[in-house]
Formats: structure tokens, C-alpha cells, sequence
């Protein structure tokens, strides 16, 4: 008897340390550590002028809305290779301009015609006025890239009968790594740099940072890309038509 009363008390401390070690484990769990989707608090710093980047994609609830976001900046799709033309393109210019914001024009690179082909295509719609940005490159990587020269060739086509006709060499947008590929010492010296690098600051003398494309702005549904300008408000002005 006493052997049997010995072995189940052995039996109930048992059942007890494992249900412990349970309330133990639930407690000490640790939490399942969430990646951020975006770092703005690091990178909008209060001194910084930064602005946002839109095409037809961006749906516009409401213009008042972003501007009482101030934005210090807007970029606006134009054209897209040598025919496509943003259908938005002259909505949204006007709208930028009407409520004072200084407004940026840019052309999206494609790899299936000539730089100059697709130049003229941007040069026949792009507005640039009085207080406006220069006008804008936009070259990406594509699923299937020509030869690097071929690539470099095209672009500073486009560069030099954008420069001849307007008289201001164009901001060219890419990402960090495409310019250490591509155009790294193969762009005019007065060409400014807008860089994207989600990861870290570039390692190169840029004017425009694109940090993020998952930011929001008040009047718009959706996500837009976020962008900074590496200078002060007087270098920012000094760069306007």
C-alpha cells in the first residue's frame, strides 16, 4: 500500500512540473518580430525638403488634402518610350501647379526604340515652366537588358536632344545599382542623380533620395514613393526654371 501511495504521489509532482512548464513556456514565449515596412521617421527629418512621385497609376481623392500634407515637391509621369503618353499627365501637371507646389516632369526609359525616338515622343508633351523642376529620366531595369553600351548610347541620346531643346540637362532617376552598372561616368557632369535605395543612403553624390514607395499621403488612395532632396531650400529653388 505504501508503495503504491509512494508512487502516485511521484506520479501527481510529475503532472505538475509539466503543466508548470507549460505556463512557463506560454509566458516566456517571445513575440514574433515584425518587419517595418517603412522607415520615414529616420529619413523626413524636419529640415529635409521631400516630395512624392505620381502617374495615372496614383488615384486623386482629394488635391487640398496634399497640399496640407506639403509635399515640397511633385513629380508627375509624362511619356513612356517613344509613344505612350500619360493620360493623366496634363490633369495632374495643372493641379500641381494650381496649388503652388514645384512640379517635376519625367519620361519612363524603354529598351524597344531609340533615346532620340523616345525624346521626341517626351519633348511633345512635357510642360516646363517658370518654377518648375528640370525634366526627368527615368531608367530601370527591364526582364531582358541590351549590351551595356547599347544601353549607355540610347541614354545619352535622349540626355543630349533633351538638353538641346529645353536647355537644361535632364535629373536622371534609377536605382543605386543601376547606376554603378550603367551610367556611373557615362552621364553629362551637370546631370543630377535621383536615386532609389530602399536599404541604405547612397554612396554618391545624389540630389533626390527615393526611400520608400510605401508611403501615404492624405487625398491619395494608396501607396506613393517617398523622396528627399539632399540640400536647403535655397539650393532647392536655385535648381527651378
Amino acid at each position: 500500500m505504501q508503495r503504491n501511495y509512494y508512487a502516485i504521489f511521484i506520479i501527481i509532482l510529475i503532472l505538475q512540473s509539466c503543466g508548470t512548464s507549460k505556463k512557463i513556456g506560454k509566458v516566456t514565449k517571445a513575440p514574433i518580430e515584425e518587419k517595418a515596412v517603412v522607415t520615414i521617421v529616420e529619413k523626413k527629418a524636419p529640415e529635409k525638403l521631400w516630395g512624392i512621385d505620381i502617374s495615372h497609376y496614383q488615384r486623386i481623392e482629394d488635391w487640398n488634402k496634399i497640399e496640407q500634407h506639403e509635399p515640397a515637391f511633385i513629380f508627375v509621369k509624362t511619356t513612356e518610350g517613344s509613344t505612350f503618353q500619360d493620360p493623366k499627365y496634363p490633369e495632374y501637371y495643372q493641379e500641381v501647379r494650381k496649388h503652388r507646389i514645384p512640379v517635376g516632369s519625367y519620361h519612363f526609359f524603354t529598351y524597344k526604340s531609340s533615346g532620340k525616338d523616345q525624346a521626341k515622343n517626351f519633348l511633345s508633351v512635357v510642360k516646363y515652366k517658370k518654377g518648375d523642376l528640370p525634366l526627368v529620366l527615368d531608367a530601370e531595369f527591364a526582364k531582358t537588358m541590351p549590351p551595356k553600351p547599347a544601353i549607355i548610347k540610347e541614354i545619352q541620346a535622349f540626355i543630349n536632344l533633351v538638353t538641346e531643346k529645353t536647355g537644361c540637362c535632364p535629373i536622371v532617376y534609377c536605382d543605386y545599382k543601376y547606376y554603378l552598372l550603367y551610367l556611373k561616368n557615362n552621364l553629362p557632369e551637370k546631370c543630377k542623380l535621383w536615386i532609389v535605395d530602399y536599404r541604405s543612403k547612397p554612396d554618391c553624390d545624389w540630389t533626390f533620395w527615393q526611400t520608400t514607395d510605401k508611403y501615404t499621403v492624405a487625398g491619395i488612395k494608396g501607396y506613393v514613393d517617398f523622396n528627399m532632396f539632399n540640400g536647403t531650400k535655397k539650393e532647392f529653388m536655385d535648381m527651378l526654371y
